[in-house]
């Protein structure tokens, strides 16, 4: 009865509870409803929660959501019945509590709602895990406390709406892992295209185009700049900037690794700088909120820097982070390929270089340079072998060595194979062989050459000899030339020796020739050839011409026919040189052979041993005309003290015939006997005066003192005051004096010199005329005054002419007629210094006639 009586009660209450269960039951459904029409985000989850619980069960509510960290709970939606309430709540709302202390952390651990008083505080629980809480408060006039039943319908519906927020949470970590794998293969699609571009790019300045032009969209950044390091690693240089003002980019172009910038900082420690409030660039238009500095490192090495800067805040979460040390490191290879790829065109390019040089150096070499197998085939022929053997380079290579003789290609195949083994040849001296048959003397340099692949080479280099050593034989030709030109002072035997100097080893035949007094030209001296006294070639007339130019001729193979080549039949070349001393010609050196043509060097030999034959000749003249003045010296001096002694002797005789007189007749002395012999000794005193004179004229002509005074001088009056002067002595002679003189001969001379000249002449012809008349004559020719002295004596014997005005010298015997043998000599000096000529003709046996030429000045 009790029971039936307690089942009865509880159906009585179940009935009077059964609205407000189907209301309870309602709100359920309505609750799924909602939630499960939300958008899925998660706010829109948590207000429509807070809209069911208020005001159908509390006159307020919260939501609180776990940070990250679980640490802190966060309000993120509320609401209240009335605004008043909100009002109130608003502060607390706001507020972050601790999920670590109070109710919370009950909450939290236990898993369960906890209620003090007026407010309840529920869990969000979904999959075992919290995620928040959901906390009601209630005020009057409604029950303070919340019942069982309310209870557990809020916790059904924090455990709806935690469903709710964990699947709309799972919906966005879904929708952002889709967005992200989105943006990734969006970069990575980028990068791709980014990587591609770079693997084509071959210059660090491409690199930088590259990665500034792509990744400023890959990285989605506004502006961006790249540098280098420089080879010292002390400083960087900028190779690109994009987004940069132009003074940005003139105050960016060099960064100094010791500075304080982002970017020096980023080269000296090889990590990358972020910037979440601060532009690296500092020279964009507008300043960036953020920038990122990257590294570029290669094999653990910074070469540079890569900085972007970005228009909106950043915070660089670790995705970004990583994409943009990828860029950088893609950068960084791309950069280093650059720099290996263009050291290794630099070093491609010196190794062509040095091979251009190389083969512009063999090709340019003066001395034959050719590379060789150990079988004598040639591998490499340059220009200077072809010059010097004769074969071209297309002749030669492929093929043994043709400039070998075949009697020695045994010994020269040895030799090479030494060659190749290491044995060295330094200058060894060879016979080679021409193309043309001829020989010729090298010197040869041998070096062992390993090449890449195959057998060790040898290297050949030959120098032309043949011209050194006929140098040689020319200086030691010369030297013993010397010698022997050098043995001997008498002219005579040095014309031989010259002659004999260069037969056989030059020449066939050699002849000298030497200009006589009268401007011929006569052989002196010969060897070889002919020995019948014939001239030898190249004949006299090819010889005046090269003394009167002084300039060789040479000749090779003339004719048969050629007038000029005294060789009948056959050919000759020849030589002819003049002997050159003291800018004088002496005469010529001629050279014949018909073995061979003669060339320069043999010209030179020529011209050197002429030179040394002409200094030779003219030592030996010196030393004849030196003999010849001790000679004339010693006989001025014999003439000299005999000519000063015979007046001062006829001179005291008179002196003391008079003073002898005197004594015997006292004051009856016969005053005319004392006239004549004061008359006598006044001549014999004028005759001392004149020989003294002669010297003295002889010192200042010879010291180059003569001084004269012109003046305007009438010619014919000079002339009779001289023929007045010695009429005297003419007619005590018996010798006719004859005068015919032109009037009015005037110009401009020195009267005492002419005096002395005409003085002279009249004495010469008085001397040597034999009593026979003399005549003078004087007239004009054009601007001429020229004066004759003409005397029919004992005359002049025509070799005595060429002499006869030198000093000393005299054409009779001073024992017979006297004097110093100065007077011509003394004339002619005076006539020639005042620009005339003074000359002679005469036959010997009938007289001399002495011409005098003088311009008028």
């Amino acid at each position: 009865m009790t029971m039936v009586a307690t089942r009865l009660e509880e159906a009585r209450q179940y009935g009077a509870r059964l609205p407000e269960i189907e209301e309870r039951l309602a709100l359920l459904a309505e609750a799924s409803r909602v939630l499960a029409d939300a958008s899925l985000e998660p706010p829109a989850v948590m207000e429509r929660l807070c809209g069911l619980v208020v005001p159908l069960l509390g006159s307020a509510c919260a939501l609180r959501l776990l940070s990250e960290d679980g640490l802190w709970l966060r309000t993120v939606a509320s609401a209240a019945a009335v605004p008043e309430a909100r009002v109130r709540l608003q502060a607390l709302f706001c507020q972050r509590v601790r999920a670590d202390e109070g109710v919370a952390a009950e909450v939290l651990d236990s898993g369960e709602a906890q209620g003090v008083e007026a407010v309840l505080v529920l869990p969000l629980r979904a999959r075992g895990r919290a995620l928040g809480t959901l906390t009601v408060w209630r005020e009057a006039p409604e029950p303070a406390s919340f019942e069982s039943g309310e209870q557990l319908l809020l916790q059904e519906l924090a455990d709806r709406a935690a469903l709710a927020l964990d699947v709309a949470r799972a919906y966005a970590s879904e929708r952002q892992a889709r967005q992200a794998a989105e943006v990734a293969a969006g970069r990575l699609a980028r990068l791709q295209h980014v990587t591609a571009e770079l693997s084509e790019a071959l210059t660090a300045a491409r690199v930088a185009e590259v990665v500034l032009e792509q990744g400023l969209a890959v990285a989605d950044a506004r502006a961006g700049a790249l540098w280098a390091v420089e080879p010292d690693a002390t400083s960087a240089t900028l190779l690109r900037c994009a987004g940069c003002t132009p003074d940005a980019a003139e105050r960016l172009k060099r960064m100094s690794l010791e500075g304080d910038s982002p970017v020096a900082r980023v080269l000296r420690e090889s990590r990358p700088v972020w910037l979440m409030a601060e532009d690296a660039l500092a020279g964009t238009e507008r300043p960036a909120p953020s920038s990122a500095c990257l590294p570029l490192v290669a094999d653990g090495r910074a070469l540079g820097a890569l900085v972007f800067t970005f228009g909106l805040p950043h915070g660089f979460d670790d995705d970004e982070r990583a994409f943009l040390q990828l860029v950088a490191h893609h950068a960084a290879q791309a950069l280093a390929r650059a720099r290996l790829l263009e050291r290794e065109q630099r070093a491609r390019a010196a190794l062509r270089e040095a091979h251009g040089t190389l083969e512009a150096i063999i090709q340019a070499s003066p001395t034959a340079i050719m590379l060789l197998d150990p079988d004598g085939t040639v591998r490499l022929w340059n220009p200077a072998a072809e010059r010097m053997l004769g074969w071209t380079a297309e002749e030669v290579l492929g093929k043994v060595l043709p400039a070998v003789p075949p009697e020695h290609w045994e010994a020269f195949r040895h030799g090479l194979e030494r060659a190749t083994r290491g044995t060295v040849l330094d200058g060894a001296p060879l016979a080679a062989r021409r193309r043309d048959g001829g020989a010729v003397q090298v010197a040869m340099w041998t070096g062992r050459v390993h090449p890449a692949s195959g057998p060790p080479q040898c290297l050949i280099v030959m120098v032309d000899i043949t011209e050194r050593q006929r140098g040689e034989a020319a200086q030691r030709f010369l030297a013993e030339a010397g010698g022997v030109l050098a043995g001997s002072l008498e002219e005579e035997e040095t014309l031989e020796r010259v002659a004999h100097l260069a037969v056989p080893q030059y020449a066939e035949a050699c002849g000298v020739f030497l200009e006589d007094e009268s401007g011929g030209v006569r052989c002196v001296a010969t060897a070889g050839g002919s020995e019948n006294g014939e001239v030898p070639p190249p004949g006299l007339a090819v010889v005046a011409r090269v003394i009167q130019s002084g300039r060789p001729e040479t000749r090779s193979g003339l004719s048969e026919g050629d007038p000029t080549c005294a060789r009948a039949g056959g050919t000759c070349a020849y030589l002819c040189v003049p002997l050159r001393v003291r800018g004088h010609t002496l005469g010529a050196l001629t050279f014949v052979t018909s073995k061979r043509a003669y060339d320069a060097q043999d010209l030179a030999l020529a011209q050197e041993l002429a030179r040394r034959a002409a200094l030779a000749l003219d030592n030996a003249s010196l030393y004849r005309d030196a003999r010849q003045a001790i000679r004339l010296r010693e006989e001025f001096l014999s003439i000299a003290s005999h000519e000063l002694k015979t007046p001062i002797s006829a001179l005291q005789l008179q002196v003391q015939s008079l003073l002898a007189g005197l004594n015997r007749s006292g004051a009856g002395f016969d005053l005319e006997r004392l006239k004549r012999g004061l008359e006598r000794v006044d001549r014999q005193v004028k005759r001392q005066t004149l020989l003294v004179n002669d010297l003295l004229d002889v010192s200042r002509l010879s010291a180059g003192k003569l001084e004269l005074v012109l003046q305007s001088v009438e010619l014919g009056s000079l002339v009779r005051e001289v023929a007045e002067r010695f009429e005297p002595e003419y007619a005590r002679s018996g010798t006719p004096l004859e005068l015919s003189l032109a009037p009015e001969v005037r110009g401009q001379w020195d009267r005492l010199r002419l005096d002395q000249v005409f003085t002279n002449l009249f004495s010469n012809a008085l001397k040597y005329g034999r009593g026979n008349p003399v005549h003078v004559s004087l007239e004009m020719e054009g601007d001429r005054a020229r004066l004759r002295v003409r005397d029919g004596g004992i005359g002049i014997a025509k070799e005595h002419l060429p002499r006869l005005f030198h000093r000393f010298e005299r054409a009779v015997s001073e024992r017979n007629y006297g004097g110093f043998g100065l007077g011509l000599w003394i004339a002619r000096q005076i006539v020639e210094a005042m620009g005339g000529h003074i000359e002679v003709e005469s036959v010997l046996g009938e007289g001399s006639t002495f011409i005098v030429e003088l311009p008028r000045g």
